[in-house]
């Protein structure tokens, strides 16, 4: 009996103590990348962005990416590399304003990610 409630209540610490692990991740992680894609949009909105500029945004999203895996869904993961590629291909293209749309829908999903993820009511039921 004793050996079943303390498997339990050490179960309940792992979980918790992962959950806890995995929100503030996942927050440094999207943060960190929004810094970058705010930083492409000002440049973008200048119209002095380059594909070198959306490129080194797009690295830095494929090295962190492959950590989000574990924690967050595919489909999240695909929409912003959607996102991420089309934005880098108009500003290959020199279409500035047609790159900030989808630069200002990453920014957006940067935010929302991370909150479909925390401790709330509304994600718990």
């Amino acid at each position: 009996m004793v050996k079943t409630v303390l498997s339990i209540f050490i179960s309940a610490l792992m979980l918790f103590c992962i959950s806890v692990y995995e929100r503030f991740r996942v927050n440094y992680v999207f943060e960190a990348f929004r810094e970058r894609l705010v930083a492409l949009y000002e440049k973008t909105e200048e119209k002095k962005a380059t594909f070198t500029d959306g490129e080194s945004v797009r690295v830095f999203w494929t090295a962190k990416r492959k950590e989000l895996h574990v924690w967050v869904t595919h489909t999240s993961i695909e929409n912003v590399d959607y996102q991420l590629n089309e934005a880098i291909g108009y500003l290959f293209e020199g279409k500035h304003d047609d790159a900030l749309p989808k630069i200002e829908v990453l920014i957006e999903m940067t935010k929302k990610i991370p909150a479909s993820y925390s401790f709330r009511f509304e994600n718990v039921f």
